[in-house]
C-alpha cells in the first residue's frame, strides 16, 4: 500500500518549527529533510520506519501544536479542485472522495444529520503513544485545512462545533490551549474526531468556480489517486530500491549510498538486481523520466526549476536528457 507524503512532510515541518534537529535522525535512514520530495508518495512499510525513527520522545499532547503547521501548500491538483468547486458542498465531498490525497492516515467520511453535515476522522490506530501523537497531529491538521480552505476560497469560516477522540485535559491551561486552536465550542472522549456544521451552508458559491478546471483537476485527482492503489509489481529487492529512491529529489543517492541504507554489500545489491534484469542506473533513470513528466504537466514549475529539482547541473542538460527519453523537448511535449 502506498500513501501520499505529506503526512509525512507535514510532520517533519511542524518538527523543525518547534525546533527539532531531525536531519540527525534521518540520517540512520539515508535521508535529509530537504532531500524529500514532497510530491512523492511514500510505501507504508517504509513510512512507519521513518516514523518510528521521528516520533521518538513525543506524547499525545504535542500533536496539537505540530498539527498547527500542517497547510494548503502541496496539496497541488486536489486543492486546485477544491478551490474550482461551484459550491461549498461539493468540495467537502471532493475532499472525502480524495482524502487518500491528503495528509490523512485514518479514513474520512462525509454525512448527514437532520440539519446538520458531519465531517468524521477515523483514526488509523489508536493502540500507544505514537498512534495518538499521529491522529493528534492529524485532526489538528485537518481543522487547520478546512480554515485554510475558506480562507482561499474567500469565504468566511463558520462556527464549527468539534468533537475529539483524546480524554478530556485535566487542566485549565491545557484546555484552553485546545479552545485556542478548536473554539469554545469543543468535546471530548468522543470515538472518533468529528467536525460538525449547518447544513445552510452548503449550497454557499465558490467565488473561483470554473467548470473546465474542475473537471481537469477531477481527473487529476482520479488518476493519482490511481496510482496510489497500484499493487507493488516489482520484486521486493527491486521495489525496496525504487520506494527509498522515489523519497528523493535534487541529488540522488548513488548506489553506494542506497546499498548502505538497505544494509546490503553493494555488490550483492547489484547482482540481486541484474538477477531482475535490471540496475541501479535504470531504475534511477525511470524514476527521475516519471518525476519529470509529473512536474511538466502539472504547469507549476519552469523547465529551469524542474532541471535543478532533478539534479540536473543546467537546463541544457535536462533538455537533452529529455529528448533521447521522449523523442521531445520539454516545451514541445508541453503543446
Amino acid at each position: 500500500m502506498k500513501r501520499s507524503t505529506l503526512s509525512l512532510m507535514y510532520l517533519i515541518q511542524g518538527m523543525c518549527n518547534a525546533g527539532i534537529d531531525l536531519n540527525e535522525k534521518l540520517s540512520h535512514l539515508g535521508l535529509k529533510v530537504e532531500a524529500i520530495d514532497p510530491s512523492s508518495i511514500i510505501n507504508v512499510h517504509l513510512e512507519q520506519e521513518i516514523l518510528n525513527v521521528l516520533c521518538q520522545h513525543f506524547v499525545e499532547y504535542d500533536g496539537l501544536n505540530i498539527g498547527q503547521h500542517y497547510t494548503l501548500a502541496g496539496y497541488g491538483p486536489l486543492l486546485m479542485l477544491l478551490v474550482s468547486s461551484p459550491n461549498i458542498e461539493t468540495a467537502l465531498q471532493k475532499a472525502v472522495q480524495f482524502c487518500r490525497l491528503t495528509h490523512l492516515g485514518g479514513q474520512l467520511e462525509y454525512s448527514s444529520i437532520k440539519e446538520q453535515i458531519v465531517i468524521e476522522y477515523h483514526p488509523l490506530g489508536f493502540n500507544n503513544e505514537m498512534d495518538r501523537f499521529i491522529a493528534q497531529c492529524e485532526v489538528a491538521g485537518t481543522f487547520k485545512f478546512l480554515e485554510n480552505l475558506y480562507q482561499m476560497m474567500q469565504l468566511s469560516f463558520p462556527q464549527i462545533c468539534v468533537e475529539l477522540p483524546f480524554n478530556e485535559p485535566k487542566s485549565q491551561h491545557d484546555q484552553g490551549e485546545y479552545q485556542k486552536i478548536y473554539g469554545a465550542n469543543v468535546r471530548f472522549n468522543s470515538d472518533s474526531a468529528r467536525f460538525w456544521l449547518n447544513k445552510d451552508i452548503l449550497k454557499v458559491e465558490i467565488p473561483s468556480y470554473d467548470p473546465i478546471t474542475f473537471h481537469i483537476y477531477e481527473q487529476k485527482c482520479i488518476k493519482a489517486l490511481k496510482r496510489l492503489s497500484e499493487k507493488e509489481k516489482f520484486p521486493s529487492i527491486v521495489q525496496r530500491v525504487r520506494d527509498y529512491l522515489v523519497l528523493q529529489h535534487s541529488n540522488m543517492p548513488t548506489m553506494a549510498e542506497t546499498a548502505q541504507v538497505l544494509k546490503i554489500p553493494e555488490r550483492t545489491l547489484r547482482h540481486q538486481l541484474q538477477q531482475h534484469q535490471t540496475s541501479y542506473k535504470k531504475i534511477r533513470e525511470d524514476i527521475i523520466k516519471h518525476k519529470a513528466v509529473e512536474m511538466i504537466e502539472y504547469k507549476k514549475y519552469s523547465i529551469e526549476m524542474i532541471s535543478e529539482l532533478l539534479g540536473y547541473s543546467e537546463p541544457s542538460a535536462f533538455n537533452h536528457a529529455f529528448k533521447r527519453w521522449f523523442g521531445q523537448s520539454p516545451r514541445q511535449y508541453l503543446k
